[in-house]
């Protein structure tokens, strides 16, 4: 981005968004007659990609009096009156100017020197939605048919199976066997667009946790249920919004539950007013939703867990999870917990790991090997991590964009190398115990004045959406 000042063979440039220029001796006296000098403030236009709406240009003079615009890359972006259209990729160049001339007060000012920015027009992003379900039964289908669409409406190819689980023909999707069945969509771009591609995953056969929430309502409540059965524990609270400890039961919209109108989404809300935050002072906040495995309402007290669900040959534990706009732009972690069947001194094995949303709607899947153990309920021979100084330490593998995920990802991978006894313990535990409940515990929520908000309050939802599945 570059602001240009021309007068007769010179030529100033400054590497900045806006930029008042100084004139030189008189302090904005009249020169040979012409008027007082006037400076131009030329707002920096850029940042727009193909097929945006019109942007107004904005620039000021010290005279106030009325800025010209004229583009001198036609080809690349026009400009009519103050309205300006990108209409190619490449680096447009718009100039403004003011002949000169009588202002209101009757001072007479002279021609100001033209400013102009230059900036570079890029392609409109896009993106694919893959319209498939979470999970195929076997035993109800052989056969998907697959669809995906762009937000540019251009056509998408796509492409993909996995060996032993399935095969792609045209747009059928055959099911060979239990497993991950991958897909890619990929639309090409066009002049205006840039390419982009998106992979989906359907799982065959898989273990479903969860597939449909039911319980709307206001605050924390033990009420909900799954569609198939499990029982579902519903607890967002803040120390700072009354409704009790850790029990949010308030009605003025501070914590909530909502379901979506096609029964796929289930949301548990914790909207904490900026009003009532002070920065420094002692708060506690989290929101967690606990979900059984179909048909369980709760732990057997007296033993180990009968029922749950039996991991085999499964290897990840999948979601689609939700959060609100300032949730993700605070780069908040959810804590992702299996609470097994196995039980020993009154309590039920746990294992943990962290899951960093990448998107406001996000399909996530986390390896069974990246859970540790952070509860061992005082069995020999079980190595532990901590949930809070291991666990809830580890970094985002997402990275701040494409360029250094390989590098944020190596970091990931390195952090949970220091516990990897621990994640030993809790594959081994898992696969020799059941998976009986899953927690997703908010721990960092939205309620900080250095995070974004939303309005007048810190909103921390989050949302299932779909089925959750251990695959």
């Amino acid at each position: 981005m570059r602001q240009e000042l021309r007068r007769g063979r010179m030529t100033l440039v400054s590497m900045a968004c806006g930029v008042m220029l100084a004139a030189c001796g008189g302090g904005g006296g009249s020169s040979a007659g012409e008027g007082r000098l006037q400076l131009i403030t030329f707002d920096y236009p850029g940042g727009g990609t193909l097929l945006s709406p019109p942007q107004k240009l904005k620039a000021t003079t010290t005279s106030g009096l009325p800025v010209k615009f004229e583009s001198t890359t036609p080809a690349i972006c026009t400009v009519s009156g103050d309205q300006m259209t990108l209409v190619a990729t490449g680096e447009c160049r718009v100039v403004a100017s003011q002949e000169g001339g009588t202002s209101a007060d009757g001072v007479k000012w002279a021609k100001a020197e033209d400013v102009s920015q230059l900036f570079n027009v890029l392609k409109r992003s896009q993106t694919i939605t893959i319209e498939a379900p979470d999970y195929v039964l076997s035993s109800q289908t052989r056969e998907v048919t697959l669809k995906a669409k762009a937000s540019s409406g251009l056509p998408v190819v796509i492409t993909g199976g996995t060996p032993g689980v399935c095969t792609l023909e045209g747009d059928k999707l055959r099911l060979l066997g239990k497993g991950s069945c991958a897909v890619t969509a990929r639309q090409a771009g066009d002049a205006n667009h840039n390419e982009t591609t998106a992979a989906g995953f359907i799982a065959v056969d898989p273990l479903i946790v969860a597939d449909g929430i039911i319980g709307a309502g206001q605050g924390s409540t033990n009420d909900a249920v799954t569609r198939q059965g499990g029982a579902v524990s519903v607890n967002a609270w803040s120390s700072i919004i009354g409704g009790g400890w850790e029990w949010c039961g308030n009605t003025d919209n501070t914590c909530f539950r909502a379901e979506s109108a096609d029964g796929r989404a289930f949301t548990s809300a914790l909207h904490i007013p900026k009003s009532k935050w002070t920065p420094g002072g002692w708060h506690a906040s989290s929101n967690t939703i606990d979900i059984f495995a179909p048909g369980l309402k709760a732990f057997d007290t007296a033993g180990d867990t009968a029922g749950g669900l039996k991991v085999t040959t499964e290897t990840a534990f999948a979601i689609n999870l939700g959060v609100n706009e300032g949730l993700l732009k605070a780069k908040k972690p959810v804590v992702v917990q299996l609470d097994l069947g196995k039980r020993n001194n009154g309590c039920n094995v746990t294992v943990s790991s962290l899951l960093w949303p990448a998107a406001m709607v996000g399909g996530y899947g986390i390896a069974l090997g990246d859970f540790a153990v952070t509860e061992a309920c005082g069995l020999a021979g079980v190595n532990t991590a901590s949930l809070d100084d291991d666990v809830r330490k580890l970094p985002s593998p997402w990275g701040s964009s494409p360029a250094d995920f390989a590098a944020a990802m190596a970091a990931y991978q390195a952090a949970l190398d220091k516990f990897k006894p621990a994640r030993e313990s809790a594959l081994q535990l898992i696969r020799s115990s059941t998976v009986v409940r899953v927690r997703l515990r908010l721990m960092d929520v939205n309620s900080d004045t250095s995070a974004p908000s939303d309005g007048d309050f810190y909103a921390s939802d989050l949302s299932v959406i779909g089925a959750i599945t251990i695959q």
